[in-house]
């Protein structure tokens, strides 16, 4: 078993990379993305390239990730952890934000439109915020950090990387959920999946009438419905 959490993904990549890895629903727009674990380390490499290179995030900082129940959520923890930055319940040098610039970082604020394909806002931000989908595109899909991340680096708030891998319980059924995946449970969830080899249906603003067909369409094992949106 990998002891950092970027290994661990990079394992679960080789070992079925074009299978479904993360399927995300909004219901309240209709978005539908479903991303393999090869399509998600693209992103995550990109995203890392962004925050090393352009906002100069070193290994030991955190981040922040303020968005709701979202794919690029997940893109944001990985991408941190990627570039031996922790995440943080608090207040982060950098802060990940959606349209509502609800959080702001110590050093930088970058916000996400959530529209589809991770697209850019079509109206200006606040001054002192980035567009994610403005400047991500610019990045190349391989990340090599300058200085890798260790079991004991930071992971979210106290946890290490070998804590939250530790604590995580491999979960191997492609499971349905509505909360967010980057606060402590969350990432717990999040590990899990990694490590088991499952895959996540994540969905957001669920019409509960589409609940059974959902399960069905996306060969779901099981709902987590003790995972309420956060």
């Amino acid at each position: 078993m990998s002891r950092i959490l970027p290994e661990l993904f990079a394992a679960a990549v080789r070992r079925d990379g074009g299978a479904p890895f993360l399927t995300h629903y909004d219901d309240a727009s209709g978005e539908r993305i479903e991303l393999s674990a090869v399509t998600t380390a693209n992103w995550v490499a990109k995203t890392a390239n962004l925050l090393v290179d352009e906002y100069d995030l070193e290994t030991g900082e955190t981040v922040a990730i303020g968005l709701p129940p979202h794919w690029l959520g997940v893109v944001w923890a990985l991408s941190a952890w990627s570039a031996g930055a922790g995440l943080t319940s608090g207040t982060g040098t950098l802060a990940i934000t959606g349209p509502d610039v609800a959080i702001r970082g110590e050093r930088e604020t970058i916000a996400s439109a959530l529209l589809p394909l991770g697209g850019r806002f079509r109206e200006p931000l606040p001054d002192g915020v980035h567009d994610f989908g403005a400047e991500v595109y610019n990045h190349p899909d391989l990340f090599v950090p300058f200085d890798p991340p260790t079991p004991t680096s930071p992971a979210y708030d106290e946890l290490t990387h070998e804590d939250l891998i530790g604590t995580a319980e491999p979960v191997r059924d492609r499971i349905l959920v509505t909360r967010t995946l980057t606060d402590r449970d969350g990432l717990a969830l999040l590990v899990g999946v990694i490590s088991g080899g499952g895959s996540i249906v994540l969905c957001r603003n669920l019409d509960t009438s589409k609940l059974e067909r959902r399960v069905a369409d996306e060969k779901v094992d099981r709902v987590l419905s003790q995972l309420t949106e956060g």
